[in-house]
């Protein structure tokens, strides 16, 4: 499959933002859309029956799979939240967007002829979308999302090579590989770790996508500082509490100084919809257990009705426990993994958990939606999509190089 092809950075409409929604909020890292509009509508249609028989997980792909094709704007699938650039959707937004509903897509349906078109133009996007100014190399301390787009691209460019997508002629996704592996390792907040809302202090739902990306890349023969895994590893382990619950930002000088975790966003609850990300990140960077992954799942299963209890409702980090409502199908796809990571017999009675959990929100079109606005369908969808192929999916290389002694074993 050749993905280049012609995709013109064009501004994309957008109602604008409410005059009490305009200043940036720390956003969670896959699913950023804060919108709200003057008269919200629900996140999607009326959730669909759950049979006591689910449909087959193929089925419900499927399903998936068509509903988001028609849903890609001049080739792209832009991720939508309160932050404006003069007005606008950032670029880090749409080529972050983009590049998880292609992944989605070429995860799903590998030999679906719309979805192999739709894949190629959205990778042309990308390529041209990463060369815009806004998405150059940036270590400001600011409010900034082009780390999101970065880190979702390099990933989505990886999957391409490792489903032997990038032919001969397709040397722009070639290259840009490693210009990424340099891009984030320039934006590593000092000390360790990722964040877009500052360039102060790590954000543990930030830095546990982008160490996955890198360790896709290093798996391909990208060459991946071994620094960049320690230290993140290191600000994962300092952002943990001793119940396992993960802070949103930040974290204690050194790994388990934190003790148990507090009421509001530190607590179980309000970390159940990044703990798993958290958690599976550490395991394959040697920082975790079996226990430890086994909590996460069990706790995002435990807080489950916290975590939906915001989906599709306006605002950010409201309610009894700050969770915001992007939180939610993030939580879906990386508790997912974080079950594929447990040992085969473990795995299935929580596999049928997250199936229902899953169903449990599908709305009748077959899509799923975690917040107020049409366009984040393809998200959501995509999320949802990537945690129902988890089972089949192949885990990102455990990184074994400094071989520390692992900790929370």
């Amino acid at each position: 499959m050749a993905v280049l092809g012609s995709a013109a950075v064009v501004p994309l409409p957008c109602p604008p933002a409410p005059e009490d929604s305009m200043q940036p909020t720390a956003l969670v890292f896959c699913a950023l859309l804060g919108l709200q509009g003057p008269a919200p509508a629900p996140a999607a249609a009326k959730p669909a029956p759950v049979s006591p028989t689910p449909p087959p997980r193929a089925e419900l792909v499927r399903a998936a799979v068509e509903q988001l094709l028609p849903l890609q704007e001049h080739g792209e699938w832009p991720y939508e939240g309160v932050y404006r650039v003069q007005g606008e959707i950032p670029v880090g937004y749409r080529v972050g967007g983009t590049s998880i509903v292609a992944t989605a897509l070429l995860k799903a349906a590998p030999e679906h002829e719309g979805a192999r078109a739709a894949i190629r133009r959205g990778a042309a996007a990308v390529l041209e979308l990463l060369d815009h100014p806004s998405m150059a190399p940036s270590s400001r301390d600011a409010y900034d999302v082009r780390v999101w787009g970065h880190a979702y691209a390099l990933a989505f460019l990886c999957e391409l090579e490792a489903a032997g997508c990038l032919g001969p002629d397709d040397a722009a996704a070639r290259q840009w590989r490693p210009k990424l592996v340099q891009v984030l390792a320039g934006e590593e907040i000092p000390g360790g770790g990722w964040n877009y809302a500052n360039h102060r202090a790590p954000a543990s739902f930030v830095t546990a996508p982008v160490v996955q990306a890198l360790l896709l890349a290093r798996s391909q023969g990208l060459e991946v500082p071994d620094g960049l895994f320690l230290r993140a590893r290191r600000s994962l382990e300092c952002a943990r509490h001793g119940d396992g619950a993960f802070v949103y930002s930040g974290g204690a000088d050194e790994p388990d100084g934190l003790g148990m975790s507090g009421a509001v966003t530190a607590s179980l609850a309000g970390s159940a919809g990044r703990s798993a990300a958290c958690e599976s990140t550490l395991w394959l960077l040697g920082g975790s257990s079996l226990d430890r992954l086994r909590g996460s799942a069990l706790q995002f299963f435990d807080h489950w009705d916290d975590l939906a209890a915001r989906r599709g409702r306006p605002g950010t980090h409201e309610g009894p426990y700050g969770i915001a409502p992007y939180y939610f199908y993030y939580a879906h796809a990386h508790a997912a993994q974080a079950i594929e990571c447990l040992p085969e017999g473990a795995r299935a009675p929580l596999r049928e958990r997250m199936l229902q959990a899953l169903l449990a929100t599908r709305a009748a079109d077959g899509t799923w939606n975690d917040r107020v606005f049409p366009r984040t369908r393809n998200y959501g969808t995509s999320m949802a999509i990537l945690a129902l192929l988890e089972e089949k999916a192949t885990l990102p290389a455990r990184w074994t190089e400094l071989q520390a002694p692992e900790s929370g074993k």
